[in-house]
């Protein structure tokens, strides 16, 4: 590690180092904060200043009720100029090891300009956390007429991710004039970091069910096990049991687990003091995915370990408990609604949010390949998910807390599909729902986000952008309101598409004078669907991943006539819909959706998920 030049003094001890100038510090334990005391004394360039320091900082010392003693010093170190950087490395409950960068000196506390860095980050990884920080722009931008070179940075925290503390505060680290780094002072906490935690396990089972079995159907439509059975009812390979009814939708219902056929998966919608006996007794019908929909377990303070004691003796994939259920290989073994075939893999921690978007789904014609709710997660969690699936994605989750981060990260660099990532429990009042709602950690969420970002998910601001399988990176407005333009300018910001020269002359060629003559495209509030169509059409041939065709209610706008542009012609771009407005908007919604044809209400949701 990059340290001055320095020496040690006893106490008494006259310091003497033998070169200037020189910082003197104050070393005994009962001082942590030494600036905060009056323990440090900086650019002494002689003996005398350095004598004058000394008594300065013991009548500093006195002040705060502090008088050193045995076992005390003074440490001398050779002074260097540079700009302050922070590095440090903490023990996360969730995430284990973290290395954490950013501004340093008082930086710290006052402005929190830091990143944080898997302790198995790569060095792109690495160098991506960093850009994340304000004070990057020393090493991107330069600073006073000088550019610094990243190289060191990066050196130094491969060094600390080799470095087995439980903590450990390295302020400031001076960036000198000639690139290097030196490490002015350090707290350390000694000791062994946190124990790694269990593998990810790869489990692909989970989304190909085959032959299945409900345990706990039930007659009465209020109950999970009635809507699980109505939703699974077309299935022929899927079996119902229930001791005390005899047929529910046509299917004969067992009576005795004994007496099912061999089945794969198995949904439990039962009370949890049966969970272990029933699980148990399924074992001899080769039965290996168990998603049990039951609650009241951890979220009410129980024991949960017993569930992963079975999947680990029995080499089971065990979803949930208290989960809506999953959807995969096209059977919905779950108690949400409709599910539509699609692309799109929802993973979610909360049953009520994922009904809600798959309620959603249905009405914006939006289809899913796999939906799982994770539930408290006592088996299988996120991260065994992702390693599960293959592809072609994207992988969707809604997390609210985690319990083995590292885990998790893996997963994300391993997965060859994007992993976009929503994540509730931002504040300490909704980490405190989070708890109690799915007993597990929310954690700091600065932590979380820059940890899930560098390992390559994309966190998304709005929850709706779990629905959509896009990821677009310029984007092109056509509107007739500017209003509306400059507000979706805003919410899209750097990826907006910038029109060249030439492009705006092929516009002009179409559009009344007075258009914008930029990015969004105003083609002015009377624009009839002529207008509409001959813009998408010039605006089709250039070089944007996507084209938001933005609607708002104008007296003479007959939105219905603009939706029939997106039947009638098919685009080489992507082309989105945006009807703002309420009532004069309904045909023209009623008309999208009779063809299946994407399209958004609000300009929030139009760009959640870029």
């Amino acid at each position: 590690m990059p340290v001055p030049e320095y020496c040690y003094f006893p106490l008494e001890a006259e310091p003497a180092p033998g070169f200037y100038p020189v910082a003197l510090k104050i070393a005994s334990p009962k001082v942590v904060h030494k600036t905060d005391m009056g323990g440090v004394a900086l650019n002494l360039g002689n003996p005398e200043e350095l004598r004058k320091a000394k008594q300065k900082i013991l009548e500093n010392l006195r002040s705060h009720g502090v008088e050193p003693g045995a076992g005390d010093g003074w440490i001398t170190t050779r002074m260097y100029k540079g700009i302050e950087l922070f590095f440090g490395i903490l023990q996360d409950p969730v995430f284990e090891k973290v290395i954490v960068f950013g501004a340093g000196g008082v930086m710290v506390e006052l402005f929190r300009d830091v990143c944080y860095i898997d302790s198995e980050a790569g060095e792109a990884e690495i160098e991506k956390a960093i850009l994340r920080t304000k004070i990057s722009a020393i090493f991107t931008k330069g600073f006073r007429g000088q550019k610094y070179s990243l190289r060191p940075v990066i050196d130094l925290i491969l060094r600390l991710q080799r470095l087995d503390v439980q903590e450990l505060d390295l302020n400031p680290v001076l960036l000198t004039e000639e690139g290097k780094l030196v490490i002015v002072d350090a707290r350390v906490l000694p000791g062994k970091s946190s124990p790694g935690l269990r593998p990810a396990r790869y489990e692909p089972g989970i989304f190909k069910p085959e032959k299945t079995v409900i345990v706990g159907v039930s007659g009465h439509a209020e109950k999970a096990g009635y809507a699980l059975a109505k939703n699974s009812a077309g299935d022929p390979d899927c079996c119902y049991v229930n001791p005390h009814l005899a047929i529910l939708f046509g299917k004969k219902i067992f009576s005795r687990l004994e007496d099912l056929p061999f089945v794969d998966t198995a949904v439990l919608s039962i009370p949890a003091a049966s969970l272990q006996d029933t699980i148990e007794r399924l074992i001899p019908r080769k039965v290996k995915n168990i998603i049990i929909i039951t609650a009241g377990l951890k979220e009410a303070g129980k024991d949960e370990r017993f569930l992963q004691e079975l999947a680990e003796r029995y080499q089971l994939n065990i979803i949930g408990p208290n989960c809506l259920g999953i959807y995969a290989n096209g059977k919905n073994l779950s108690f949400g609604g409709e599910v539509r075939r699609g692309e799109i893999n929802l993973f979610s921690q909360s049953g009520a949010i994922l009904a809600e978007l798959m309620d959603k789904a249905v009405y914006k014609n939006i289809g899913f390949e796999n939906i799982v709710s994770v539930g408290n997660m006592a088996d299988l969690d996120f991260a065994d998910l992702i390693r599960s699936y293959t592809g072609p994605g994207p992988v969707n989750l809604y997390v609210e807390g985690i319990t083995r981060g590292k885990n998790l990260l893996r997963a994300i660099r391993g997965c060859p599909c994007p992993v976009n990532l929503f994540k509730a429990g931002k504040t300490e009042a909704a980490r405190k729902a989070a708890f109690s709602h799915t007993g597990n950690l929310s954690g700091n969420y600065e932590l979380f986000a820059g940890l899930v970002q560098g390992a390559g998910a994309r966190l998304l601001s709005d929850i709706n952008g779990l629905l959509y399988p896009y990821h677009f990176k310029k984007v092109l407005v056509i509107t007739n309101a500017g209003g509306a333009g400059t507000v979706i300018s805003d919410l899209i910001g750097d990826k907006l598409y910038a029109l060249s020269a030439s492009e705006i002359d092929r516009l002009s060629e179409v559009l009344p004078s007075n258009w914008s003559r930029n990015n969004p495209i105003d083609i002015i509030g009377d624009a009839l669907e002529d207008r509409y169509l001959q813009a998408m059409e010039v605006a089709d041939g250039f070089g944007a991943d996507a084209i938001y065709v933005l609607v708002t209610p104008q007296f003479m706008t007959n939105p219905e006539k603009i939706a029939g542009l997106f039947l009638r012609k098919t685009f080489r771009t992507k082309m989105f819909p945006v009807l703002l407005g309420g009532e004069m908007m309904e045909k023209a919604k009623t008309l999208l959706r009779q063809e299946k044809i994407v399209f958004f209400e609000e300009l929030n949701e139009a760009v959640s998920f870029l």
